[in-house]
């Protein structure tokens, strides 16, 4: 087993991650016996202790082990998946939640958030090369992919959660924001209808997909409702009687909730509220929070599948409207 070593980490990663290569690719199956410290070391030109600390590491991991006279051997073949999402939120946990529950222990689970930040999130791709069987991203942008997300192999890469890109082949679990939307919207027109004025304040800041825009413009036509929108902040004055407001930001609602009861406006008779991603908080505020959203425990378990059956998922899910006391 011949390494060739670039600058980039320390020959003793270069080795660990070398050696957890070839038994994620099944070159050394769950029992196998692995090439001897003295055979990595001369093959590679490198140190006897830089390999013996390579295989260190890769003991601490449970990945491998060693007996008198037999060596070392592979102890199982764990396969690591990276799942990269963008921020924590509580509807990401229920996916993760899901995920988990669905996967086997033969499988480990490495999770990051790229927080938007593209250097970030290149980083983690780079560094995560030739260390997992599957990578689960959640994309930096709505509209296009990152060039990066390219380099990793189609049939073990999911797209998680958005993206209006051409996938072409590529496995994705995504939401749709823009007709099913208005599908929603809809569907709760008899509620939006009893006031005289919607309201979508949708911060410039926000990463949510802006596409859903038109869609919010069209319902307001087509249901004869004052369109307002309000994307540069909003304050306390904002807030008034016969108006119903989308709000896409979860702590812009809570504000929101706030002044409802400051000013002693009741939600779901003076003002109207509903927001996107449902989350056990929105069960419990006032009389509940009416809701758009997905099923983000359906997203994880679809996300194992495509782990643990290598199954090739192309999935939209169903975007549900979650009616409560709040419209």
């Amino acid at each position: 087993m011949k390494i060739v070593f670039k600058g980039q980490h320390s020959k003793v990663q270069q080795v660990a991650d070398a050696v957890r290569t070839a038994i994620i690719q099944g070159i050394f199956e769950e029992g196998n016996s692995l090439p001897s410290i003295n055979q990595i070391s001369d093959q590679s030109a490198c140190a006897r202790d830089t390999v013996f600390k390579a295989y260190q590491l890769l003991k601490a991991e449970g990945i491998i082990q060693s007996e008198p006279m037999r060596g070392y051997y592979v102890a199982t073949r764990i396969k690591r998946v990276l799942v990269l999402l963008d921020i924590f939120s509580p509807y990401k946990n229920d996916l993760y939640v899901a995920l988990t529950k669905h996967i086997g222990a033969h499988h480990r689970l490495d999770l990051y958030f790229h927080h938007y930040n593209e250097t970030h999130f290149d980083s983690i791709l780079q560094n995560s090369v030739g260390k997992y069987s599957k990578f689960l991203v959640m994309n930096l942008h709505h509209d296009r992919c990152m060039p990066i997300l390219n380099t990793i192999d189609a049939d073990k890469l999911l797209f998680l959660d958005f993206g209006n890109f051409e996938k072409n082949d590529r496995a994705y679990v995504m939401q749709d924001f823009d007709a099913a939307f208005y599908s929603c919207m809809v569907q709760a027109a008899h509620r939006f209808t009893c006031y005289k004025r919607l309201c979508m304040v949708f911060p410039r800041e926000s990463r949510h997909p802006r596409s859903c825009v038109p869609y919010f413009h069209r319902f307001c036509d087509a249901y004869g409702l004052e369109a307002i929108l309000m994307e540069d902040g909003w304050s306390e004055a904002d807030i008034c009687a016969d108006t119903a407001y989308l709000w896409v930001s979860h702590a812009d609602l809570i504000d929101f909730v706030k002044v409802c009861r400051k000013n002693g406006l009741r939600i779901g008779r003076d003002v109207g509220a509903i927001t996107f991603n449902d989350a056990p908080m929105l069960e419990v505020i006032e009389r509940g929070i009416s809701s758009i959203s997905v099923d983000f425990k359906e997203m994880g378990t679809l996300a194992a599948r495509f782990i643990v059956e290598d199954q090739h998922v192309q999935a939209t899910l169903q975007t549900h409207l979650i009616l409560r006391g709040s419209l």
